[in-house]
């Protein structure tokens, strides 16, 4: 303090103490992207490629934040990504309906909730750009008064992309090898269950035998758990290759389910080499190639680092890997339980700047890579030896700009043989994907956005994306009676969201098929990013990168086999 009638001097502007008060005050904007690529069963031996997957489609995603990218656009990308691999069943490898035709569904939501959409759309290479579109021109007016649409669905939708001038393509340039054998697998099956379950054939007067019209209900039935003697449960499902979005596995080739006295390697057998895939004009189409993808050279730049590829994000949990990769998450926390923690590994502290690693809360199982050999042979007699995925739900990303501003979006190619414009949870606000926005008088600023993976059509019974974002941003819980009680632990709300607000439901609990659901959640506050997934499915991939981080963190979250919900997450630090 300055005696009376001391002066003391200002430093003037420039001043090197000053100037680094001002500089430790100011934070600077941290841009943050986060990415599932579905949830379902990730075999272990194919695990690195959908982690992979999640890598490549944070890193392009961040380049365009870290280049002043909107969170639209950032999310736009990284979907693009998801869908432009064939391992993902959204965009090029999709599901096909039962007419051998690939419809997908995308949405996207910006910051203030806005919304654009399209559904059971064929033709399209990327989904999530034409619902990007649908948003931009959604807020333009258009004349004579009319409301722009900010959803639409197949030829109308197509329609418009041709008209905005959006890639529009073959039908056979989206089908990969792999969706292409499950169609002709699942024909197969559909040809068999329906000879078993047509009634003994009528005749007319004359003697001749009466045409059938086969009911589209006959393959639904053959494939109800409820007309199996034996128990068809998740897991099962998913090891046979034809689980997807909750849809029950396919009879076995005998007539017998899988586990009875039918083969399990006889189902799982591929086509016959002789039966084709035909195109809207009837001809036959050859196995179609990877096609070439335009523009994906422009996007491909964001992979490089100073003149190299991006390194591989490895799961320790790989089989056959023995070294942990540094790009994964490492920080566990056990559970109150004897059962093995399966979370799996990744960043040392020192690695990164302003970033916490993946926490893992009640994420029981096995360890794949402490007894591979054993856990392979309690999920079937063919298991030890397979490679085959069954992950065929929804992809999603959400993203938070350098301004703070968040959107979120998901693009899926449904269920294998659904009826021709099933629309999903991908093409539905609120059930696919959900943003709650920032209300101007809060304080804290604070906003959710959820997107969501699973059994389509029970979690558009229970609006899941937008009950979970509900719940995190009032931080409440279904209580005794079905009513909110309040609740400031996040990761309780995620629990009890899956096994409360979702398996719990009226309208899901007691149906035949599995309610399946994977969630992944960003909570923004003026205090910082919080990421949180939960999942019942046996797996989930997942990964989240800040523009402080040098690599994105990836992990492939494992049920196991004792736990009823999987679930971690992480906090990204604006300063």
């Amino acid at each position: 303090m300055s005696r009376p009638g001391e002066s003391f001097a200002i430093p003037h502007e420039g001043d090197g103490t000053v100037d680094s008060v001002w500089k430790r005050a100011v934070k600077k904007p941290v841009a943050s992207i986060f990415v599932h690529a579905g949830a379902g069963y990730h075999s272990t031996v194919n695990e690195k490629v959908h982690l992979k997957t999640c890598h490549d489609a944070s890193r392009i995603a961040m380049a365009f934040l870290k280049a002043g990218a909107t969170a639209p656009q950032a999310v736009e990308a990284a979907i693009r990504c998801l869908e432009d691999r064939d391992i993902t069943n959204a965009g090029f490898g999709s599901n096909l309906n039962i007419e051998g035709i690939v419809e997908c569904d995308a949405t996207l939501v910006d910051h203030l909730g806005r919304s654009g959409a399209c559904g059971a759309v064929h033709g399209v290479k990327n989904p999530i750009s034409l619902a990007k579109k649908i948003l931009d021109t959604s807020s333009q007016p258009l004349t004579l008064r009319r409301v722009p649409p900010n959803v639409l669905v197949g030829q109308g939708a197509k329609d418009f992309a041709e008209e905005h001038g959006l890639v529009t393509v073959r039908n056979e340039s989206l089908v990969s090898r792999n969706a292409k054998d499950r169609w002709l697998r699942w024909s197969e099956d559909l040809k068999r269950a329906e000879a078993r379950r047509r009634p003994p054939t009528k005749h007319n007067a004359e003697g001749w035998p009466l045409p059938r019209t086969p009911s589209p209900t006959v393959y639904d039935e053959a494939a109800d758990p409820a007309n199996n003697p034996h128990h068809r449960d998740h897991t099962s499902a998913v090891l046979m290759g034809t689980w997807n979005e909750g849809q029950p596995d396919s009879p076995g080739r005998d007539g017998s389910p899988p586990g009875g006295n039918g083969s399990r390697a006889a189902m799982a057998a591929p086509a016959s080499p002789r039966s084709v895939l035909t195109g809207n004009s009837g001809e036959a189409l050859d196995p179609p190639k990877t096609p070439e993808l335009p523009g994906l050279h422009l996007l491909s730049a964001a992979f490089q680092t100073r003149g190299r590829t991006a390194p591989l994000a490895e799961s320790v949990e790989c089989a056959g890997l023995k070294q942990q990769s540094p790009h994964l998450a490492q920080k566990r926390k056990q559970p109150p339980s004897p059962s093995v923690n399966d979370g799996p590994t990744g960043c040392d502290d020192d690695e990164m700047d302003m970033v916490d690693d993946f926490d893992y809360y009640e994420t029981y199982g096995f360890d794949v890579s402490h007894d591979q050999g054993k856990a392979a042979a309690a999920a079937g007699p063919n298991q030890a030896n397979a490679a085959t995925d069954a992950v065929s739900d929804t992809v999603g990303a959400i993203a938070i700009d350098l301004h703070g501003n968040i959107a979120a979006g998901s693009s899926s190619g449904g269920i294998g043989m659904k009826h021709r414009g099933r629309i999903g949870p991908a093409a539905l606000v609120g059930v696919g994907t959900a943003v709650v926005p920032e209300d101007p008088d809060d304080d804290l600023a604070t906003s959710v956005a959820a997107v969501t993976s699973g059994t389509g059509e029970h979690m558009a019974t229970c609006f899941a994306s937008g009950k979970c974002a509900d719940r995190l941003y009032q931080g409440t819980r279904r209580g005794p009676g079905g009513r909110d009680i309040s609740e400031e632990d996040e990761h309780t709300i995620m629990e009890s969201f899956i096994l409360d607000d979702f398996m719990n439901h009226p309208g899901i609990r007691d149906q035949p098929s599995a309610g399946a659901i994977g969630v992944m959640a960003v909570k923004k506050d003026r205090s910082g990013v919080y990421f949180y997934f939960a999942h019942n499915t046996d797996s989930f991939a997942l990964a989240s990168m800040s523009s402080a981080e040098r690599e994105p963190l990836c992990v492939m979250s494992r049920l196991g086999k004792t736990g009823r919900v999987a679930q971690g997450g992480r906090k990204v630090r604006l300063s």
